[in-house]
């Protein structure tokens, strides 16, 4: 199935920088859900434009328009900042003057929306449920990062694809906090290699401008007060760019609290599984369908 075409949005502007989101459109939309992604990379890399196939397929699958979001990226912003563009995006998703005015008249229902992201985007996906209001009806966050604190993040980890040790000077111009704020980066740069750096050096926490003791962005300590809305949660046991037990945590919490969640808990998955073409996770985008209020989705 060839992807769907895409067309670039700018749905915020801090400064002089523009922050813009990739929209994908089914055939003959009309009054469709969304799906909103973000992309992974601990906050310090990526691009929005790395979507996995399944959720590119997706779009004409399951008629949902996919909007996959930039947003600024730290250390040179702290994750305060980077939640403000997730939630400056879903104000943008649901405004008559924002999603709706590029999309086409009757194209999209920016009211039944569901919030996913991949590793550092799974964590943003629990942000948006914790804190933005109205809440979406549902969200399903994918090898999630949940804890910045965590055990994971706090200890030294090896090389993830089993590479060396990322010599600092490779990544020092992207670790001044006062240097130029971006929104994207892509395979040929080197702030690509910020992650790998970040698992070695374990400063996840400084990277994002956390201080300990600051509990707002630790996703299983502020469920009890902020709740979730419902939620499907996919994690490989096996995940070396992000442990498991990131996942667990917050699945242990919601199930203590009774809460609407599933938990797609795969043994022997490593990280970045979806981006094979032969994942087509469809659970999740049952729960998600589900939740949007289509009752009998087609698969």
């Amino acid at each position: 199935m060839a992807s769907p075409q895409s067309k670039t949005i700018t749905y915020k502007t801090v400064g002089k920088l523009d922050i813009p989101v990739e929209l994908y459109l089914p055939r003959d939309a009309k009054s469709i859900p969304v799906l909103l992604w973000f992309h992974g990379g601990g906050l310090l890399q990526s691009k929005r434009t790395s979507v996995s196939p399944h959720m590119l397929k997706a779009v004409e699958k399951y008629k949902i328009a996919l909007v996959s979001a930039d947003y600024r990226l730290a250390p040179q912003v702290g994750v305060a900042e980077i939640y403000e563009d997730v939630r400056d995006c879903i104000r943008f998703i649901r405004s008559p003057e924002g999603l709706l005015k590029h999309a086409g008249d009757g194209a999209v229902d920016p009211q039944r929306l569901a919030v996913s992201g991949s590793s550092a985007g799974g964590y943003l996906a629990f942000l948006a449920g914790l804190y933005v209001d109205p809440k979406p009806q549902v969200i399903l966050p994918i090898y999630p990062i949940t804890d910045p604190f965590g055990t994971f993040f706090t200890t030294s980890q090896p090389h993830p694809m089993g590479g060396g040790r990322t010599d600092p000077q490779t990544v020092m111009d992207f670790l001044d906090p006062k240097g130029e704020v971006v929104t994207s980066s892509n395979g040929s740069s080197k702030r690509d290699q910020m992650y790998f750096y970040m698992m070695q050096e374990a400063n996840l926490s400084k990277l994002l401008g956390m201080k300990l003791g600051d509990d707002t962005y630790r996703i299983a300590r502020q469920i009890h007060q902020h709740r979730l809305p419902p939620t499907y949660v996919i994690h490989g046991d096996s995940d070396r760019a992000v442990g498991v037990e990131q996942a667990d945590e917050v699945v242990g919490v919601m199930y203590g609290l009774g809460m609407d969640v599933k938990y797609e808990r795969l043994h022997g998955i490593d990280h970045l599984f979806d981006r094979d073409e032969k994942y087509e996770l469809e659970g999740m985008y049952e729960f998600m369908l589900k939740h949007l209020g289509i009752r009998e989705p087609k698969l």
